[in-house]
Order: structure tokens, then C-alpha cells, then sequence
């Protein structure tokens, strides 16, 4: 992500280090970027509610359930299948009893867009009500999560979150409907906001100083860059595009780093092969600020 992202830029960051379990209510404009992004961010752990049709073959299903991804079903996915959404419900019941996060797109589906879709769903307010007859103090925090581009590379990142609220903004003696309105009014009046927040952006670093790191950056990944780019670009034009890219580079670069490291050790010695691995990130990030 350090490499992958030119900027991050955040409001309201200190809910990053909340410890008590909540809720995190977020836009959803990149496929699975935006949960790896705010996951990685979060002190607690996070787990995120996904669309059950990426689980249908075993194998990927494994891989999803060890990333702490829940599935939900939908409408489209059958009304025979809508049941199976009370073990989901469920699970995160559970997962909130032990103190950790629950991510859910509160939209419903990923939109490809920096406007918010409305209305928004039911997800987050069953959860929330849930956790409050269980006797927890959960509360929701909006998150809005802003690209400056949902293909390009590099790009700049916001991860805006919100003010986390609970009971404070409901009857508790009204029926659970109207509580439910009540909570998504405020989690969108939230995301309304925090959509229009603009972040100081860093002083600007010269061009002329990062040019010879950047240039190295360049030749030393180029290769690598184009040939996993063009793995992606398959799915150029859909919303994982940007995902699958950011999931290519970011899970095969320490055996790139591996074999460069290899062939220096076996070509030019040991040291140049231990320099490979402390410059060569180093070279990547002074390419992505440079460009």
C-alpha cells in the first residue's frame, strides 16, 4: 500500500484506535480494495461482510473465510438462499462479543463511484440492534473512502471516518423499523459529509531530487509492473480491475524481491543482493511520488 499509493490522506483518524467492537458502516467504490485498505489500517481486527457468489467454488471460499470474510446474500442471489443470511448475522453477533470490528458496505453493492447509493441497506442497523439486545455498547462509524482514480496507478487515497454513534440517536421503545430509518438517516447524513471533506495535501517534494531513485524504480519493476498488469487488465473495465492489480503486486513482490536477490547473490555477491532487498521498495516509492 506504502508503494501502491502516492497519498493517504485521513479525517477524524483516531477512530483507528478505538477498542471497544463497532461497526464500520463504508461506501463502496473498488471492489475488494476498499476493505483490504481500511482492514489494513485498523488497529482492531476487522471482519467483512462480502456477496456470497465469490464463495461458490471450495478453494476460493477457503481463501476468503481465512481473510475474515463473511458472506451475505442477497435478492439476486435466490430467495432460497436468504435464510442462510441468520448464520450470518450470527457469526458477527459473535465476533462483536469478542471485542472485534465488523466492516459492511452499507450501499449493498459496489457502485464504481464516489456517489453515495441510496438507499442504503438494511445490514447495519440489524447488527447494530442486535448487539444492543445482547447487552454491548456497539457503535457505528460511518467511513467514506475516496480514490483519485479507480484504475490508474499511482493514486491518491482519503479514508474519512465518522463520528460513532449508538442508542444516542434512536427511541428505544420504538419498533424496530423506525429504528432502523434512524440509523441509516444518521450513517447517511454522515457519508454526505464526509464525502465533501478535502484533505491539505503534503508539501510538494522536487522532482528533480527523485528523479535518478525514480528512474531506478523504474527500470528495476517495469517488467514486473507490465506482465501482472497484464494479468489484470483481463478484468480492465470491471470494477476488480483495480483490486486484482493491487492484490498482483502486493502478494507476489516479496518472491520478486526473492529472486532478484538470488541473482545478484549468485552473480555479484551477497551484499549487493541484501542492498537489492532494502532499495528496491525504496526505488518503487520514489517512482509513484515522482510520477
Amino acid at each position: 500500500m506504502w508503494i501502491f499509493c502516492k497519498r493517504l490522506g485521513f479525517y477524524n483518524r483516531e477512530v483507528e484506535r478505538i477498542k471497544t467492537p463497532m461497526i464500520l458502516g463504508c461506501n463502496h467504490p473498488n471492489s475488494f480494495l476498499d476493505a483490504m485498505i481500511i482492514g489494513a489500517l485498523m488497529d482492531q481486527r476487522v471482519h467483512f461482510i462480502t456477496r456470497s457468489d465469490v464463495f461458490k467454488k471450495a478453494w476460493i471460499r477457503a481463501i476468503l473465510r481465512s481473510v475474515n470474510m463473511i458472506p451475505i446474500y442477497r435478492i439476486r442471489d435466490g430467495k432460497h438462499n436468504m435464510s442462510k443470511n441468520d448464520a450470518t448475522f450470527e457469526e458477527t453477533r459473535k465476533i462483536l462479543m469478542k471485542g472485534e470490528d465488523v466492516l459492511i458496505f452499507v450501499e449493498g453493492f459496489c457502485s464504481a463511484s464516489h456517489i453515495l447509493q441510496m438507499p442504503l441497506k438494511k445490514g447495519a442497523p440489524r447488527m447494530l440492534m442486535q448487539a444492543w439486545d445482547d447487552g454491548l455498547d456497539v457503535k457505528l462509524v460511518p467511513v467514506w473512502i475516496r480514490y483519485s482514480s479507480l484504475s490508474a496507478f499511482p493514486k491518491e487515497v482519503d479514508i474519512h471516518y465518522g463520528k460513532p454513534f449508538g442508542k444516542e440517536i434512536v427511541n428505544m421503545n420504538e419498533e424496530a423499523g423506525i429504528k432502523m430509518l434512524a440509523i441509516n438517516k444518521e450513517t447517511e447524513t454522515q457519508l454526505k459529509f464526509l464525502s465533501e471533506v478535502q484533505n491539505s495535501k503534503p508539501k510538494a517534494i522536487n522532482k528533480t531530487l527523485l528523479f535518478i531513485p525514480a528512474m531506478l524504480g523504474f527500470i528495476s519493476h517495469v517488467l514486473y509492473y507490465i506482465l501482472l498488469q497484464k494479468i489484470a487488465f483481463k478484468l480492465k473495465g470491471t470494477i476488480h480491475y483495480d483490486s486484482i492489480l493491487f492484490c498482483l503486486l502486493g502478494f507476489l513482490y516479496p518472491f520478486y524481491l526473492l529472486l532478484i536477490g538470488v541473482l545478484l547473490n549468485y552473480f555479484v555477491g551477497f551484499w549487493w543482493a541484501m542492498a537489492a532487498f532494502i532499495l528496491l521498495p525504496v526505488f518503487a516509492k520514489a517512482y509513484t511520488l515522482w510520477k
